[in-house]
């Protein structure tokens, strides 16, 4: 036995140097219930208090869609309400996923400074909180796809998977910008100007058609977030199955952020709790 008194005895932690991915995974998985549990609080917090509640996740895309179609489709293109309304369902919960994952960390800094958890399970509560309303959407496009000439088919079968692209999307885009906006506060106030950017940037209010050709690919590569959509303006209004060319390209790029933007989070980690 040590002679050292036990109140003398100091406990020091070193900052991890090499960052793991898959030991920040298996260390994630432990912590599951943390992400669920933020996921769940942020879902109670952003609809107390409101009229509408869940509804207001089927109002915003049909807005938007009203708006699209008394100013931008002049010609009534064949198919462009349908096409226009599938985007919407897709980007809404981008948008509303990057926008809320984005600064997540600096919304729970109390706890932070408080709780050890994985940093990233914040994050993923947050774009989790949106799912449900991604689900809404779907279901909504379902229900109400007939007022707007929507083509039920077979290739419906490919919006889960297109789906999983778009919660991918969101999160590789969400955890490099969370951990940026620790130590730089104006990506607070950029989102939303960056965020009405890329909805003009997207294939949204207009068809992927475009944009020439040979360049289609170099618009996948540079935007994650055109692949997914193109695949839903296809399967929502003309029945088809989405561009895999397109949705490939998107897929890469998507896969590629994400992995480097989770290793650059967590080798940024262990300093959250200074900076923020």
């Amino acid at each position: 036995m040590s002679d050292v008194p036990a109140a003398q005895v100091e406990a020091v932690f070193e900052p991890r140097q090499h960052v793991s991915i898959i030991g920040s995974l298996r260390e994630l998985w432990q912590y599951r219930e943390v992400a669920w549990s933020f996921a769940m609080r942020r879902i109670r917090t952003r609809y107390k208090q409101t009229a509408f509640g869940l509804l207001w996740a089927i109002i915003q895309p049909l807005a938007f869609l009203g708006f699209f179609v008394a100013f931008l489709d002049r010609d009534n293109q064949p198919g462009y309400a349908a096409g226009t309304f599938g985007a919407l369902v897709a980007w809404q919960f981008v948008n509303s996923a990057v926008s809320g994952g984005g600064t997540s960390l600096t919304t729970e800094a109390g706890l932070i400074r408080k709780v050890y958890f994985p940093r990233e399970c914040v994050v993923l509560g947050s774009i989790g909180s949106f799912v449900p309303d991604l689900l809404l959407n779907l279901v909504m496009l379902l229900v109400l796809g007939s007022l707007f000439d929507v083509n039920y088919g077979l290739t419906w079968l490919w919006l889960p998977l297109l789906s999983v692209q778009v919660v991918l999307t969101a999160l590789a885009i969400c955890m490099p910008l969370a951990a940026m906006a620790v130590y730089y506060r104006d990506i607070v106030y950029m989102l939303p100007f960056l965020s009405q950017v890329w909805l003009f940037g997207s294939p949204i209010a207009y068809s992927v058609d475009r944009v020439a050709d040979r360049w289609q690919w170099l618009y996948a590569l540079l935007n994650p977030a055109v692949g997914p959509l193109v695949g839903f303006r296809n399967v929502v209004a003309y029945d088809r199955a989405p561009d895999f060319e397109l949705l490939g390209v998107s897929a890469a790029t998507t896969l590629v952020v994400l992995l480097l933007g989770y290793r650059w989070f967590k080798s940024l980690e262990r300093e959250f709790v200074e900076a923020i």
